[in-house]
């Protein structure tokens, strides 16, 4: 049995998000079970629509490291031999990647700290071997990436399992045309931008825009969504920049980010809490010392930080930058390349905060 939110929120991947036609090709990537519900109800309108669904549960999540599969994930980091950690199914991945038309990406952790006590660069292999696919994927530009709420999910933001899912329906199921019209506007600004300083708590950053196009997100490839986007100059950033909200690595919490960034290189580095982290991140190449995006986020009905960063990066009224690899795309692309995509989000509605372009300042609805 499908439930009427489920469903509603299947048509939104479907036909908003995807647009799918019939005889056309849909995988469904999904972690664990806790999200088969939803899953069904992709998989049922998939069939309405006369498109053809197949349902990737061990697959390219697994490799990933965002399917635990009751603890086989773990198991696997933690006991593989050299062969068996720099060994993937590549065939198997990419011709899954390969078939598929459109990708509709389901993530349901049961647990947040699955991976807390396993060695970070092991966890950094696998993700190195699985990126060049995984990015052939993101670049294709034609899939749709939620998070769906668990009761792992409700403990790491500190709220009730309940009130959660409320939350993630009421967050995701929305009027995306009245959002795409709010958004085009603060993108066509950014479009036209050269330069853009960002000033706060312990921030006074500045980075170049220039030739760069911006992409305003209104549930085409995250839900819930509402931000607007674009690539820095990768060498023009200079100074300095406090994220506050909280966001994990490698399963450990990193908090109070402190970056100090000279012609568009981190070369210090500190945190309040998750320092470890925070430098293990940072380590894992070259490009990870480089922004790959920054954004505005725009969502009204978010108000709260959730430690999930597909929710806390459309916070209205705040910022973020991603470490790591650029999107390859016209709108919103840029050249960094790494391994990672690691965004850290700001809260511009701290007094004193201030987003400028060209000088003048863009105030956020929050």
């Amino acid at each position: 049995m499908v439930n009427q939110k489920d469903k509603q929120l299947a048509q939104i991947f479907l036909n908003h998000s995807l647009e799918i036609k019939p005889k056309e090709k849909v995988l469904i990537t999904c972690s664990d079970s806790a999200a088969f519900n939803l899953v069904k109800a992709v998989y049922l309108e998939t069939l309405d629509i006369g498109a053809y669904p197949v349902v990737d549960v061990a697959g390219i999540d697994f490799e990933l490291g965002r399917s635990h599969l009751g603890g086989f994930a773990y198991q696997f980091l933690k006991n593989a031999n050299d062969w068996q950690l720099n060994t993937i199914p590549e065939e198997i991945v990419k011709a899954k990647i390969d078939w598929a038309d459109a990708f509709v990406r389901i993530t349901s952790l049961d647990n947040v700290a699955e991976f807390a006590q396993i060695d970070p660069e092991r966890v950094n292999i696998r993700n190195r071997l699985i990126q060049p696919l995984f990015d052939k994927m993101i670049d294709e530009d034609r899939w749709v990436l939620t998070y769906y709420p668990t009761p792992a999910m409700a403990q790491q933001a500190g709220v009730a399992y309940d009130w959660l899912v409320d939350f993630y329906y009421q967050a995701c199921v929305v009027d995306y045309q009245a959002m795409k019209k709010k958004l085009k506007e603060l993108e066509k600004i950014l479009d036209e931008a050269k330069e853009i300083k960002i000033v706060g708590k312990k921030t006074d950053l500045e980075f170049s825009v220039e030739g760069r196009l911006a992409k305003a997100c209104y549930g085409k490839r995250n839900i819930p969504d509402g931000e607007v986007f674009l690539c820095p100059i990768e060498d023009s950033v200079q100074g300095e920049i406090y994220f506050d909200l909280p966001t994990t690595a490698y399963g450990r919490e990193v908090r109070g980010i402190y970056l100090k960034v000279k012609d568009g290189k981190v070369v210090k580095a500190e945190a309040d809490v998750g320092q470890e982290g925070l430098d293990k991140m940072l380590a894992t190449d070259e490009g990870a010392k480089s922004f790959g995006e920054f954004a505005i986020g725009t969502n009204p009905g978010i108000t709260q930080a959730m430690k999930n960063t597909l929710f806390d990066e459309k916070i209205g009224g705040t910022i973020h930058m991603a470490l790591g690899r650029a999107y390859k795309e016209d709108r919103g692309g840029g050249e960094n390349e790494s391994s990672i995509h690691w965004d850290l989000v700001k809260d511009m509605r701290l007094e004193g905060s201030k987003i400028l372009v060209d000088g003048k300042e863009v105030k956020i609805d929050a």
